[in-house]
């Protein structure tokens, strides 16, 4: 009789699933690193400076979305689809990969991400009045503006063909990877190790967060998370919380393609901080009220989810 790893404790499901992600992610990365060195004659000498990335050598926007390609196939896809195969006799069942209670939490998940967006961008410019002092904030400073630069150098081209990869390699990439990543089996994982929905959810999104290394960020990102993670438990199924992960993300890159000059300055609002204040104030309401229209309809409970989760007596046996 095959023994899954959900009857394993939680503790070991944990360390296989990220030494299982870390494993591959190492493969991947220098299997992409080497094939993608000898299609376009890149280095990863010649990426180390963000600041001298050549926007018009169409080789380095190749090498580089080949590597957000290496990412979500070697660290967030595979990984998870086999924990998930390894976890449980219906892989997708166990991943969340099933339809919602009800059609309506389509609407819902995506209504909720939606209208979430001013008081996400709100708490984005109260992140970053936050001060840390020291060297420590030179260091997340310099990580911050990293980021941003390669963010800038993936959506500086305004043409069609380049909106519609970057809604590719950044929203369809993000939606699915990072939500079979953290919901599909972290969430999962950590709900069960507290017996807390909310709890699990909560710490799921702070992985999440700091997962991207942009403390100047953590706040939206852990935000969205526990919005996402709220979505994939009260409907039952990650295809919700993906679909809404999707729509946000491309909803940021249309915003940008439409208004370029938010490349050059990542810190442009379209309204002022007084009007978006306001703006959150109401979108943090209406977001609750989708929230709680979600949970009154929902039937996850704890005892149901994890009701074939039984706890092998020997920890180490397989």
């Amino acid at each position: 009789m095959q023994t899954y790893l959900k009857s394993r404790p939680i503790w070991i499901q944990l360390i296989l699933f990220i030494g299982m992600a870390f494993g591959l992610f190492l493969v991947f990365t220098i299997l992409g690193t080497f094939i993608l060195t000898k299609l376009t004659g890149i280095s990863l000498l010649q990426l180390q400076d963000v600041g001298k990335w050549d926007t018009n050598n169409p080789n380095m926007i190749f090498f580089i979305r080949g590597m957000l390609l290496t990412q979500f196939l070697g660290l967030f896809l595979i990984p998870s689809l086999l924990f998930g195969y390894f976890s449980d006799p219906s892989p997708a069942q166990y991943l969340g990969l099933k339809s919602p209670y009800s059609n309506i939490y389509w609407l819902l998940g995506i209504t909720a991400l939606l209208v979430s967006y001013p008081f996400v961008e709100y708490s984005g410019i109260l992140n970053q009045k936050m001060a840390i002092g020291g060297d420590a904030q030179k260091w997340m400073k310099s990580m911050e503006e990293d980021a941003a630069k390669q963010i800038q150098f993936m959506l500086s081209k305004h043409t069609i063909k380049e909106l519609v990869l970057n809604l590719i390699f950044i929203s369809v990439f993000a939606g699915i990877g990072e939500e079979l990543f953290f919901r599909g089996v972290l969430q999962r994982l950590f709900i069960k190790l507290t017996k807390s929905p909310w709890l699990g959810i909560i710490i799921t999104a702070i992985l999440f967060s700091g997962f991207h290394f942009q403390f100047f960020g953590f706040l939206p990102r852990l935000f969205l998370g526990v919005l996402l993670g709220v979505i994939y438990w009260y409907s039952g199924s990650l295809w919700t919380a993906i679909l809404a992960h999707f729509l946000y993300d491309a909803l940021v890159i249309v915003v940008i393609y439409l208004h370029p000059e938010m490349v050059k300055d990542p810190n442009t609002t379209l309204v002022n901080p007084a009007q978006l204040g306001i703006m959150a104030l109401i979108s943090i309401g209406l977001t609750s009220l989708v929230v709680w229209q979600m949970a009154k309809g929902s039937k996850s409970r704890y005892d149901l989810v994890y009701k074939d989760d039984d706890v092998s007596k020997d920890e180490f046996s397989f």
